[in-house]
């Protein structure tokens, strides 16, 4: 059954979005503002264009059932095509990985940017930083980071996207607010906005002051396991097998990154860690948290496989700039010594160029 329009309103009312991506998370954002019946998105997508023109997807979810051949409102293979007829759109949302080492933000958003037919640009993307060349670009047009805690995956052929589970948006302003620089109307309009479509579409979406914090807290996360995963494209509970020192080891990698956030301010004692919403304590007991969970799982084939696994074990460029990388120039920046984090990101850096080569020749 088909419940991607549960609400019957006229084209003309609804808020005009603009999707760039449409991998798992932006086929799966691009269903729930469709769901909420208050938007009608028009996406761009590339190598899938003909699949999402004309079958559609089928989406299999824990929360809203099987949708069959889902597709967005309008579909182009260009940004583009999709500003041709003059269209304004309220959001112009990004869900494609941040890959500066690629392409910045800004550089694939160009069209969009210069066409000037976008109120409020708004990022579902991993890691810290991602925000910075964008928010350059544009100047004092509103800008959204958004962080996605949610299980979606699309199958080889690219007509199924799996989504397990309950998910979880969170949402701030970018940069955050301050005394300084408090939340303009406009801003707040287009926060506003963005989680009131959400919560029609039954999506669970949180809000923040200090985005940049929440996304060091969920980016500890992906710089250490992500990363060990990728390193080794083993799973995870394996490390509980080895012997004390080798565990250390990887204690002391976790400990160098949770430490970072602590000094920097980006952590604190007490703070809300999503997506649980459980409280922060000191960094020992969040690094033990980490181990814990880490190595917890006892059946092997279903551990958790980090999309950036995914993206090395099929051969494409993974995020090690913003995940790894911007670690690394923070703790240079603060003069805060993460060897073991500096020598992963060294042979992540390795394993990217050799993907990159590979895709160039």
């Amino acid at each position: 059954m088909d419940i991607s329009h549960p609400a019957a309103r006229s084209d003309s009312t609804k808020v005009n979005i603009l999707l760039i991506g449409l991998g798992s998370i932006g086929t799966i954002y691009g269903y729930l503002l469709e769901k909420s019946g208050r938007a009608r998105v028009t996406a761009v997508a590339r190598s899938n264009y003909s699949l999402y023109k004309e079958h559609g997807v089928r989406i299999d979810t824990d929360r809203f059932g099987v949708v069959d051949a889902w597709r967005p409102s309008r579909v182009f293979k260009s940004q583009e095509e999709a500003l041709a007829d003059g269209t304004h759109y309220t959001f112009c949302v990004l869900c494609t990985k941040c890959l500066p080492d690629v392409r910045s933000n800004a550089e694939v958003l160009a069209p969009t940017i210069e066409s000037g037919q976008v109120s409020t640009f708004l990022l579902i993307q991993n890691g810290l930083g991602v925000e910075e060349d964008l928010k350059a670009a544009i100047g004092s047009t509103p800008l959204l980071s958004c962080l996605a805690w949610i299980s979606g995956v699309t199958n080889p052929a690219g007509d199924v996207v799996t989504w397990r589970g309950i998910e979880k948006l969170g949402v701030g302003l970018y940069p955050p607010p301050s005394r300084a620089q408090p939340m303009c109307g406009r801003s707040e309009a287009a926060l506003d906005m963005w989680v009131s479509l959400m919560k029609s579409a039954d999506a669970n979406v949180i809000t923040t002051d200090d985005v940049v914090s929440m996304r060091y807290a969920k980016n500890v996360w992906t710089a250490t396991q992500a990363t060990l995963q990728g390193l080794t494209r083993t799973p995870q509970p394996c490390f509980a097998l080895v012997d004390e020192s080798s565990q250390q080891l990887i204690k002391d990698f976790m400990t160098e990154v949770v430490a970072l956030g602590y000094a920097t301010g980006l952590l604190w004692e007490g703070m809300t860690v999503q997506p649980a919403g459980t409280t922060a304590g000191g960094p020992e007991s969040i690094v033990q948290g980490m181990w814990e969970k880490f190595v917890s799982k006892p059946n092997p084939a279903k551990t958790h496989k980090w999309s950036m696994l995914v993206d090395i074990e099929q051969g494409r460029p993974f995020e090690v700039e913003v995940v790894l990388g911007a670690v690394v120039k923070l703790a240079q920046e603060k003069n805060f010594p993460v060897p073991n984090t500096r020598f992963a990101y060294a042979l992540m850096k390795g394993m990217q160029q050799g993907i990159l080569h590979k895709i160039q020749f």
